[in-house]
């Protein structure tokens, strides 16, 4: 279970250090929102936002693995993705002022930058161009919600939702291999919170997988093969 101890603040950010990045958004926009908030480092199970809460701060994954987790009325915790660095959450429960949907906790050592609601819109007003690439975001977000619906209602069967949660995990804990294969730094449990479906049936599922040559299994790790890729 994720820790209820918040990430620990730290003084305002400053600039961008090198390698740094907000997605999305042009470089004077990101320098300019980089300077408006404040870091926070946080340990591995820390929540940085919980789901339900009243966020007033957009936050900016900057450094380490965070994942973005649903629970449901029932009590069952689904694993949606994790976040790439420079990636930007909290974005519509800020503007819009609604509840967080989601939760977002550190899978390690992490960092995250925060920006205050009104810091933020201040510089969506001083450069359009950002306030552009923030309508582009929210609208990819959106058709990720739908591509993510699709594929895990009730009447996906559990193989089609473990092969939509491999696909969804490579580009957040995706590791290219010099041999053309991928090797994804997740465990089976990640793997079946991504997927909605219990431990023992999804570690059967990916068994038949590796029976099949589709991947590999390792410690903390899963490498893909090209049918799988």
């Amino acid at each position: 279970m994720p820790s209820r101890r918040s990430a620990e603040p730290t003084p305002p950010a400053g600039p961008l250090a090198q390698g740094e990045r907000l997605q999305d958004l042009p470089s004077a926009a990101a320098q300019a929102l980089a300077e408006a908030g404040r870091r926070q480092r946080g340990r591995r199970g820390q929540v940085v936002l919980h789901q339900g809460q009243d966020v007033h701060q957009v936050v900016v994954a900057l450094d380490g693995r965070l994942a973005v987790r649903l629970q449901a009325a029932g009590g069952r915790e689904t694993l949606l993705r994790a976040l790439a660095p420079g990636e930007m959450v909290a974005l519509a429960a800020v503007l819009a002022g609604t509840p967080f949907p989601v939760t977002l906790v550190a899978q390690g050592p992490a960092a995250t930058l925060h920006i205050e609601r009104a810091a933020f819109v201040g510089v969506l007003r001083r450069h359009p161009d950002a306030a552009i690439g923030i309508a582009t975001l929210l609208s990819h977000r959106l058709n990720e919600l739908f591509h993510y619906l699709e594929h895990t209602t009730s009447a996906a069967s559990l193989p089609e939702r473990v092969q939509h949660a491999l696909q969804r995990m490579r580009s957040s804990h995706g590791e290219p291999l010099p041999d053309g294969r991928l090797r994804l730094r997740t465990t089976q449990a990640e793997v079946a919170a991504a997927a909605g479906g219990s431990r023992q049936r999804v570690h059967a599922e990916l068994q038949r997988l590796r029976a099949a040559g589709q991947l590999e299994l390792g410690y903390r790790s899963l490498t893909l093969g090209p049918a799988v890729s």
